[in-house]
């Protein structure tokens, strides 16, 4: 079976060779197979990479997408494109597959080199490189059917910033931009680029609008430039014929708050006075409160910028308004003299969704999920959003020791978000919503001939934005309890052959805090390396041992465990980051890198983390060579005959790493290709699992690896993965057998489907 994979993997690569879409593509046409940068210079230029990238990003028009040498989007989109008689169903599809699935040609006739040569030029000039220019040459191949045109940026170095002149500090603007020159985004000494005078005015606008001038734009500033010895000199200045309106200071005089407006109604005549703010309510779909603690501007103030996108920001996070404008107007032409008029249309109140869910995993079992959700926008005239989610799941083993068995799972919740922090009055004054949230759920587990198993979960927390990349989630109170009963003699059997496993399925109790920390880059597109980082700590049982050593006398004991209600209280302490770095190798190419790190540490009352409360490794979302959840602890080797139902040891430690290479096929097809490594470990030994605990002498030489490929059809809301992983190393053979790759079979790949991407 070893030699046929190779021989597999080969026809498959001799069939797909035929999908270059050259033979189909007409004889009079050449395809355009991209372009080429290089960088000729007689001196040293730094950033090379960086330069290419950026000329490489203004490059027009995008040539095929190519796939290991192929042209799949090309090839469907000419067999598509096939003149064949067929009735119009059949035309309808192939019409589909043309314009859904294909990619239409990119010939050399649509690149007009003088032009991107131009373009080139310019942003050679807007980076700094002012002396500089750029060459091309055409080059044809594949017998004059394919060409690509190749770039020559001869460049001299850089041009840089010598002195920045501000206004003088004479009249209104001109006193606070002179005030915020220390501030300015333009240095001494940098780079000339435009973006940076672009970035430069913008910040200016900005300021002045904060100071009241509400009629001054950008377009009223202007940079003065003299180049000298490859230094740039500049001016900075507002123009002589900025308008009189644009230099006068603005108040806020009248605001107005239309709190369900209706584009069709006219506009009522009678308002509340609440707070000398204009509240006009058609309806009592909201209280008036939870409209005006978001709005900030006030009466007789000046008008600052800063205030308007705060307002129309956590107006927009209060989720009840499916349009909000924000228009402001002079009033009754009287200079200095604004009316804030906000008119917020609702969103329905209720809403229903259903989501439908195919599970595959790793050991065998495979199960359709269905979520039903109705949503409340607005429970209680405050904003509030209440949810009721019911879901249901079904798992069936179709292959393997145990088919035929099967597991379903019945779990409601109800979920409580308030745009406030409750129960306080006085809330904080940012650009973001905090929200308080209270969740209770229960769920009912049955692994049918094993096990039936109930859990209840409260938590009652705090979430809120620091900025556009901060966030902290606080959670003030999380209780947990989970029992399992109708224990079949084969689950017993299992569990007590393993004095460790069974430890996690006693009945226990949680109660505990915990905090959670983000920041995250995702939104800021134009970036080339995002940045992700996520921080979570949880305490577990601290008040609980505290509370009965006060009663008691006498500290608990893991030996002798103490109970609340009947039931063993967990005691522990919980820590782990989720580190991420996305790093933008070209417009559609991307390398993912994701760091993860867990420490449990169970005290007091307990003697071993909840399993729950465990580290796994392994699955579809981790190291995906592996069947999920199956890798450790440690060097620890689990009886594959007692795995049932995906009982599998969990660690108390947990180190893994992920590398992926993200890339285009065609259209929503894209690919990946990506190596796993980590483990998971316990915190000392334990006769129940043996080799499983943690030694710095030993870890890395217990890190399990793999690798593979996978496609990904993306959809923008929906992300359809499909991964083939192969084992690299394995910590649970013999110390001189891990390196398992030298004994590949067809058996021992692993093939995961999943929703979404990993990480």
């Amino acid at each position: 079976m070893r030699k046929a994979v190779p021989i597999i993997l080969f026809s498959m690569l001799l069939l797909l060779s035929g999908c270059t879409g050259l033979r189909l593509m007409p004889k009079d046409r050449v395809l355009y197979t991209g372009a080429s940068v290089t960088i000729e210079s007689k001196e040293k230029i730094r950033k090379k990479g960086a330069i290419k990238t950026e000329i490489q990003d203004i490059i027009r028009p995008k040539a095929n997408t190519t796939f290991l040498g192929m042209r799949p989007g090309l090839w469907l989109y000419y067999e598509a494109d096939k003149p064949k008689k067929h009735h119009n169903n059949k035309r309808k599809v192939r019409d589909w597959i043309k314009t859904k699935m294909g990619e239409a040609p990119v010939y050399l006739s649509d690149v007009d080199t003088v032009l991107l040569q131009k373009a080139i030029n310019t942003k050679l000039w807007n980076i700094g490189y002012l002396d500089s220019h750029s060459e091309y040459a055409v080059v044809r191949k594949k017998k004059g059917k394919t060409a690509h045109v190749e770039f020559r940026l001869k460049l001299n170095q850089p041009y840089t910033l010598k002195d920045i002149t501000f206004p003088p500090d004479t009249d209104g603007i001109g006193r606070w931009i002179a005030r915020s020159q220390k501030r300015s985004l333009l240095k001494p000494g940098s780079i000339y680029k435009l973006d940076d005078l672009v970035d430069e005015r913008n910040r200016i606008d900005d300021l002045v609008k904060r100071h009241g001038y509400y009629f001054f734009n950008q377009n009223y500033l202007e940079f003065l430039m003299d180049t000298m010895d490859r230094q740039v000199t500049l001016v900075v200045r507002v123009k002589s014929n900025t308008p009189d309106k644009s230099r006068h200071l603005y108040h806020v005089d009248e605001i107005n708050i239309y709190p369900d407006y209706n584009r069709a109604d006219s506009l009522p005549v009678e308002a509340q006075i609440i707070d000398s703010i204009n509240y006009y309510p058609r309806t009592n779909y909201i209280h008036p409160r939870t409209v005006l603690h978001s709005v900030y501007f006030r009466p007789h103030r000046i008008y600052d910028s800063r205030i308007q996108r705060r307002t129309l920001s956590r107006l927009n996070n209060l989720g009840v308004f499916k349009y909000i404008n924000l228009e402001m107007k002079e009033v009754d032409s009287i200079i200095g003299s604004l009316s804030a008029n906000i008119m917020l249309s609702p969103l329905p109140k209720y809403s229903v969704s259903t989501e439908l869910q195919v599970a595959t995993k790793s050991n065998n079992f495979i199960g359709p999920g269905l979520t039903f959700s109705l949503r409340n926008r607005n429970a209680f005239k405050g904003a509030e959003l209440l949810i009721y989610n019911l879901t249901g799941s079904f798992e069936a083993q179709y292959s393997g020791v145990y088919k035929g068995q099967f597991t379903y799972q019945v779990n409601p919740r109800v979920e409580l978000d308030i745009p406030r922090i409750f129960p306080f009055k006085n809330q904080p004054k940012t650009d973001f919503v905090p929200h308080t949230k209270f969740g209770l759920e229960y769920a009912f587990l049955s692994r049918v001939g094993y096990f039936n198993m109930n859990s209840f979960k409260l938590d009652i927390g705090y979430r809120w934005k620091q900025s556009v990349t901060i966030e902290h989630a606080l959670t003030l109170l999380n209780v947990q309890y989970f029992n399992i009963y109708h224990r079949s003699d084969a689950f017993n059997a299992l569990i007590d052959s393993n004095q460790l496993l069974k430890s996690r399925f006693d009945e226990q109790f949680l109660f505990g805090i915990g905090y959670s920390f983000f920041y995250t880059e995702q939104q800021k597109t134009a970036k080339r390396n995002r940045f992700y980082f996520n921080g979570n700590v949880e305490l577990s049982g601290n008040a609980l041992a505290l509370g009965s050593q006060l009663a008691t006398k006498r500290p608990v004991d893991a030996n002798q465990p103490t109970k609340v209600f009947g039931v063993e209280f967990a005691q522990f302490a919980r820590f782990d980051i989720d580190v991420r770095d996305y790093v933008r190798i070209s417009a559609n190419n991307m390398l993912a890198f994701r760091f993860i790190a867990g420490w449990g540490l169970p005290y007091g009352n307990s003697s071993t983390l909840p399993y729950a409360k465990q580290f796994f490794s392994g699955g579809a979302y981790s190291l995906r060579g592996f069947p999920v959840n199956s890798v450790g602890p440690g060097a620890f080797r689990t009886d594959s005959t007692t795995s049932v139902f995906a009982l599998q040891q969990g660690g108390e430690i947990k180190l893994e790493f992920n590398v992926e290479y993200r890339f285009p096929i065609f259209k929503f097809l894209k690919g990946a290709i990506f190596y796993d490594a980590g483990n998971t470990w316990l915190n000392k030994a334990n006769p129940n699992a043996p080799n499983g605990e943690f030694r710095s002498n030993l870890f890395l030489k217990q890190i399990a690896m793999s690798t593979g490929a996978g496609l990904r059809v993306d959809v923008n809301f929906f992300v359809l993965r499909f991964d083939i992983g192969l084992p690299l190393r394995s910590p649970a053979m013999p110390e001189s057998e891990r390196w398992v790759v030298n004994h590949t079979t067809f058996k021992s790949l692993a093939f995961n489907l999943a929703f979404g991407y990993p990480f």
